[in-house]
């Protein structure tokens, strides 16, 4: 089992196999645990669209709020596609592709001309423009806040089959497999290297004279590629398109489930955007609060484990040696009892008023242990 513990292609093919038994067995998965089928299909296209979120964002370390550009507009091109000139979701998917490759192309050329929080707030600016013309001025093709519903009743194939119930997920399947398998291989490239070495520390790597704008534009342009895919997918699964998928929450979501799985791993961000889907579906239906839940896991994320998911081994780990050396103290038993409190009242007993007494009991002790902690330091 040595050869699992390096980058090799026996390695490589192990993960692959995994994955790929994983994304099919899912469907059936996720009916045990409380979700539905269905959700499966839409978990697998979500994971598309943060994998490409990851090869950029996770490699280079620039921060994009534009993804719902290239999600929206592959799913509006696509579906339009589908309704006017061919059922064939190959060749639908195809042009939906081409043009918003070309489009992430354009804005990386414009954007990356910039860093850090500008090119943020540039990337969420170009992608407010796409979502505006599509509400108004655009409104001719794409139906504007209803949405678009031409593809609806399209009886979508592939080269004559069918892509309905099975067939439709088999389809996602390997689509989603192929995706990851390209992205897995482009991280562990040359290029994807030096996309690395950008994030790592790009000023040192600008002395070296090497010409960095080209690798962060064709980066950009790659993760653009595959939110067009993911786009194109959810428009043949759908058949519907609704304004909202070129609208900046969506660009929020991405982040989110970027974090809570970890970036700079391609799987972990597909697995928060498993995570964040099976409780946006499901424990919606138990609680209206739901969200308040997504915010407590997001926020834990963010303050213990920087990593996301990808980095749960390595936190046990610390946590363990850290115990060993720095027992417990009341105020990190008083904040674990305040968060079970609030999930277990809000989710069992449906109690807003203990919830937030948990909550509130959770910020408590974790303020007066950071200013304890300060005064005696």
């Amino acid at each position: 089992m040595q050869f699992l513990k390096r980058d090799s292609d026996s390695r490589e093919f192990v993960v692959m196999a995994i994955i790929a038994v994983v994304f099919f067995a899912l469907r059936w998965i996720l009916p045990l645990i409380g979700g539905y089928a269905e959700l499966a299909n839409l978990m697998l296209i979500f994971g598309i669209l943060v994998l490409g979120f990851d090869i950029f964002v996770g490699l280079t370390g620039y921060l994009s709020f534009g993804h719902a550009a290239f999600w929206g507009g592959g799913a509006y091109i696509c579906a339009f596609t589908l309704a006017n000139l061919t059922s064939n979701a190959f060749f639908a998917m195809l042009i939906a592709i081409v043009f918003v490759t070309l489009i992430a192309f354009l804005m990386g050329l414009i954007t990356l001309r910039r860093q850090g929080i500008y090119f943020a707030i540039l990337t969420l600016a170009l992608a407010e423009m796409f979502y505006f013309l599509a509400f108004s001025p655009l409104q001719r093709w794409t139906n504007g806040d209803n949405g678009f519903t031409g593809a609806e009743t399209v009886k979508v194939h592939f080269f004559g089959l069918p892509l309905t119930d099975n067939n439709l997920y088999y389809f996602i399947v390997v689509i989603a497999v192929l995706a990851v398998f390209v992205a897995r291989q482009i991280k562990r490239s040359p290029y994807g290297l030096m996309l690395r070495a950008i994030k790592s520390n790009e000023t040192r790597l600008t002395y070296t004279g090497i010409n960095l704008y080209k690798y962060k534009v064709m980066a950009f342009t790659i993760s653009g590629c595959f939110g067009g895919l993911a786009g194109s997918l959810f428009a043949v699964y759908e058949r519907y398109v609704p304004i909202e998928t070129l609208h900046w929450p969506l660009s929020g979501d991405v982040v989110v489930m970027s974090v809570i799985g970890g970036f700079g791993t391609l799987i972990g961000p597909i697995i928060g955007a498993a995570i964040v889907l099976f409780l946006e579906n499901v424990l919606s239906a138990i609680t209206a609060q739901w969200g308040i839940i997504l915010g407590a896991i997001f926020m834990t994320f963010v303050i213990f484990l920087r990593g996301g998911i990808m980095d749960i081994p390595r936190g046990i780990r610390q946590l363990t040696e850290r115990l060993r050396t720095k027992p417990l103290t009341y105020f990190d038993v008083a904040a674990f009892i305040g968060v079970w409190i609030a999930i277990l009242a809000q989710l069992v007993y449906k109690n807003t008023v203990v919830a937030f007494i948990g909550v509130a009991l959770f910020l408590i002790a974790l303020i007066v242990k950071l200013i304890l902690s300060r005064r005696f330091n």
